[in-house]
């Protein structure tokens, strides 16, 4: 009996996990969410003046991936970015759209759960407004952690940390440069095939 349920056991894992095998493809949109409030403090030197200034940022992003298993539990592929970050009381939003090959690897650990890790490296563009001032470029790097549900063969939910790094510089004054480094929380969907 014992070994009867060891094999039923072996089966239904090595089922479960059929999708993430070297050959398949993976279909996925993620969204997430950040939220982040800072103290700004300014000082001017003429008049010794300090002032201190609280900013709420919140951030929207959407993800649509499309990824192949190169060898079992590894996918790399390419995601499509848009993030919309709304300083809280700033008249305009900033909008990015990049492109990002990234990878995921995923570490089976029986039934329908499989926690993974991901990594991307892509490229970003960045507007406030419409004018070439307004706009920015640059280098986009993150990270993700997360657990994988796998609610049937062909199909998952997942959530997730990640960490998300923009080098960015001006588009007409590329002396100018903004770094952000952004945490947050986020869902996902992915098909497999």
């Amino acid at each position: 009996m014992k070994k009867f349920l060891l094999i039923v056991a072996v089966a239904f894992a090595s089922a479960t996990y059929a999708q993430t095998e070297k050959g398949n493809w993976m279909v996925g949109s993620d969204l997430s969410f950040s939220y982040e409030t800072s103290k700004v403090t300014t000082s001017t030197k003429v008049n010794n003046v300090t002032t201190d200034v609280d900013v709420t940022t919140n951030t929207f992003k959407f993800v649509p991936n499309l990824n192949y298993f190169v060898i079992n539990n590894l996918a790399v592929g390419l995601g499509l970015e848009y993030q919309n970050t709304k300083v809280k009381g700033a008249s305009n939003a900033h909008n990015t759209f990049a492109i990002a090959p990234n990878a995921h690897y995923y570490f089976p650990i029986g039934g329908n759960l499989a926690p993974f890790v991901g990594a991307k490296v892509g490229y970003a563009w960045d507007s406030v407004g419409s004018s070439d001032e307004s706009k920015s470029r640059g280098l986009l790097f993150g990270v993700k952690g997360g657990i994988a549900y796998f609610v049937n063969q062909g199909a998952a939910l997942t959530g997730y940390l990640g960490y998300d790094y923009l080098n960015l510089k001006n588009k007409v004054n590329t002396n100018n440069s903004e770094k952000t480094g952004k945490f947050g929380v986020g869902i996902g969907v992915a098909l497999f095939f």
